[in-house]
């Protein structure tokens, strides 16, 4: 069997009858959404035109023309192309993160050009992944359960997800996905294609902190994605909605189930795929929108609005008005307090839009000062 993506059609606005009419201009056939999403098939073999879109010669060709230049890399210590450390996490222990140096970045960096050029990687995902991938976030992943007018909810965690996913599984599961079974299907081409990725791996797992092991996960769990959100549809009857955004699981109802029951299906359908990577139970959350239902840093409340929670509102409200009070005292913040405060308020935006313009024209109607324009203009000076 194979896996095949392709680039999910378009949604085009259908007008209604009050725009036909309205005298205002209304664009026809409007592109409406964020065209990010793919659809994943299973098939025996890869459509014959689909097949026809790639050159097997030229992706081997790249894959045997990166050897050749990174080849030196290949013969030192693996360890000592690494800067090693941790950093504390928000739930308690240490996160590993191993960033290549310089001359390790520079070959990964062309590795991941090569498989965006010529295997269109940056384009393989499934629809239910939002993470790492261009103009998705964990916001759109929430909106997914939104439209759906989910009320229950159930996260799950995977386990050491990079630091437990092996060069022999990304391997196997690349055999089943277009393009990267038509190069395995030569024997040079699969030697190439392992040789290349194994300077993707450390210790033979995928280390956090390279710009090549983001998109590798996306593109192996394409079989387990659609497995789990093709299953997910009929299980126990309850229409559920899945999104996955790295080793966050986020699965949906309208109605209320056994969160047993979705924390087996999961574990069997990984296990089917013989994945190295387990549930880690102790972080399984379940809950509805009538509580405190924080998903990937945002909240989902009762009335099916997506927010940012009053606590962080009434933080970032505080943080307004210490800048608008220090300013005008003369005090003047660093560059770095300022980038932060903005980059919340980006951020904040992209969440609550209505929010944070009400929150801004509040304090412009109370003190006459447009605080996000004086916070840029100080940021400029």
């Amino acid at each position: 069997m194979v896996y095949y993506v392709t680039q999910a059609s378009p949604r085009y606005h259908q007008m209604s009858l009050d725009e036909l009419w309205s005298t205002e201009d209304v664009p026809c056939g409007m592109i409406t959404g964020n065209q990010t999403n793919t659809v994943t098939r299973k098939a025996n073999a890869v459509p014959e035109e689909l097949r026809k879109t790639v050159s097997k010669r030229a992706l081997i060709g790249a894959l045997d023309g990166f050897l050749n230049e990174f080849r030196h890399l290949y013969e030192v210590d693996r360890h000592s192309l690494y800067h090693s450390f941790r950093i504390l996490k928000k739930s308690g222990g240490y996160r590993q993160i191993d960033a290549p140096l310089p001359e390790l970045m520079t070959a990964l960096r062309v590795l991941k050009d090569i498989l965006e050029k010529h295997f269109r990687a940056a384009g393989l995902y499934h629809t239910s992944a939002f993470a790492y991938v261009r103009r998705r976030n964990c916001v759109d992943a929430v909106r997914r359960h939104q439209k759906n007018e989910s009320w229950w909810f159930a996260k799950l965690d995977f386990k050491n997800f990079f630091g437990s996913t092996t060069k022999a599984f990304v391997m196997r599961m690349l055999w089943m996905i277009f393009p990267f079974s038509e190069v395995v299907t030569d024997p040079h081409g699969a030697e190439a294609l392992e040789n290349a990725l194994d300077l993707a791996f450390l210790d033979g797992v995928l280390p956090q902190g390279t710009p090549l092991s983001p998109m590798l996960t996306n593109i192996m769990m394409i079989p387990i994605d659609f497995a789990l959100n093709n299953g997910f549809r009929d299980l126990n009857k309850q229409n559920f909605v899945y999104t996955r955004y790295a080793d966050d699981m986020l699965i949906s109802s309208r109605y209320d189930f056994k969160v047993r029951d979705v924390e087996k299906f999961v574990a069997d359908t990984v296990a089917e795929f013989d994945a190295p990577f387990r549930l880690n139970t102790e972080k399984t959350r379940y809950g509805s929108r009538s509580g405190s239902n924080w998903n990937l840093g945002v909240v989902l409340n009762k009335d099916n609005k997506i927010s940012i929670g009053y606590k962080n509102l009434r933080t970032f409200k505080n943080t307004l008005h210490n800048f608008l009070r220090d300013d005008k005292a003369g005090v003047r913040w660093d560059v770095g307090d300022i980038q932060h405060a903005l980059g919340l308020y980006s951020y904040y935006v992209m969440v609550d839009p209505d929010t944070m313009a009400a929150t801004v024209e509040s304090y412009k109607a109370k003190t006459g000062v447009d605080i996000i324009k004086l916070m840029k203009e100080r940021l400029s000076a």
